[in-house]
């Protein structure tokens, strides 16, 4: 019986084979697919979204079935134990050819869930993505051998492509000597604002600007560099962001551009239990007055079940901290937030926008 490693590592080795072939194929070489036809449609509505586990789920069907010829994806998608083979096998192979993926991505949208159909997408965001992702399955279920190997091949050459076009995209250069520092800031905090990308810009903005800010000294700044869709509790952080002295933590920051709640003070004290660092003080960064108006603040604190969280405005902290840098580290920070935002799991509506913010710097002189 084959091992769980070695089901996985199959599953790894299936997808960089067909991701191989890909890099080899056009458009021309799939002229049943044409543009306008309802495979190629189907393909854009699934792979060309922001959205990775609709993806997801359909590279995990095509693996089980390659792994096992009776695996029915639609009306048993968990048959093919799913975490694992995504999680240690497939994703690894996504990752090396670069095509933009989550860890998790197939139980992000289809945990327990065995039958993909249009009550499981009715609902999902967006809905077209897992309407299409259904519907290339039945096809792919219906089609004997031959039919079914194009519409495999024509899946991974499009999900080939669209990554293409991710990673070839041109950001916006930034010739920070030419403006001042506080021009500069004001757009990286505006930018990280209208394109948050569900908390990860604003977190790593200010992980970079404190890293600046502390380069020179004894102090560590850690974190802010892990994804901001993993709460500190799963990941056994005590914050987004700490600030260490000889290997010990000595002040907690939480970076937010969302509404906080009492619900996230819990998330915040359980993380603090569990790693043992109640003591230290706890300062959430965020828009002032709109994320804090279901607190009664004092004087930019609330005390709540016996902690006393602090709150600074996002804005200002950001201003202040650039106020303080030298022109070689505001260099360093927008140079890695632009190297941020290049990456391929950054959406592409984040990178169109950084060339919305920053693309006018090309011709102006402050």
């Amino acid at each position: 019986m084959t091992s769980i490693t070695e089901r996985n590592t199959s599953g790894q080795y299936y997808v960089n084979t067909r991701l191989g072939v890909a890099k080899t194929k056009s458009e021309a070489d799939f002229p049943e697919f044409k543009s306008g036809s309802n495979v190629h449609q189907l393909l854009t509505d699934l792979i060309e979204v922001n959205a990775k586990g609709f993806r997801g789920v359909v590279v995990t069907a095509l693996t089980g079935l390659h792994l096992n010829e009776n695996y029915d994806p639609l009306n048993n998608f968990y048959g093919c134990n799913p975490r694992p083979i995504f999680e240690s096998g497939i994703w690894y192979a996504l990752q090396e050819n670069g095509i933009p993926c989550g860890k998790s991505d197939p139980l992000n949208v289809a945990k327990n869930t065995n039958q993909l159909n249009e009550d499981w997408a009715q609902g999902r965001r967006p809905q077209t993505a897992a309407l299409a992702a259904v519907n290339y399955l039945r096809l792919v279920m219906s089609s004997k051998q031959n039919k079914r190997a194009r519409l495999i091949d024509y899946f991974f050459f499009r999900l080939w492509a669209y990554s293409q076009t991710i990673t070839g995209f041109q950001l916006a250069e930034i010739e920070s000597s030419e403006h001042s520092n506080q021009t500069v800031g004001n757009r990286l905090v505006g930018f990280t604002l209208k394109y948050p990308e569900s908390g990860n810009l604003p977190q790593y903005l200010v992980s970079q600007l404190l890293s600046g800010l502390f380069r020179t000294s004894e102090t560590e700044v850690i974190g802010g560099g892990e994804s901001a869709f993993g709460t500190n509790t799963t990941s056994k952080k005590p914050a987004d962001i700490w600030l260490e002295t000889d290997g010990k933590p000595i002040t907690l920051y939480e970076i937010t551009v969302k509404p906080v709640s009492l619900k996230r003070l819990d998330d915040s004290l359980d993380a603090l239990q569990s790693t043992g660092h109640l003591n230290l003080p706890v300062t959430f960064i965020c828009r002032m007055d709109l994320d804090t108006k279901d607190l009664n603040l004092a004087d930019g604190s609330f005390q709540y079940k016996g902690k006393r969280f602090d709150f600074i405005d996002y804005k200002s902290f950001c201003l202040s901290v650039f106020s303080l840098l030298s022109d070689e580290e505001c260099s360093t920070v927008i140079k890695n937030v632009a190297s941020f935002v290049q990456d391929k799991n950054i959406s592409m509506r984040t990178k169109a926008g950084w060339n919305e913010f920053f693309e006018t710097t090309q011709t102006e002189r402050v």
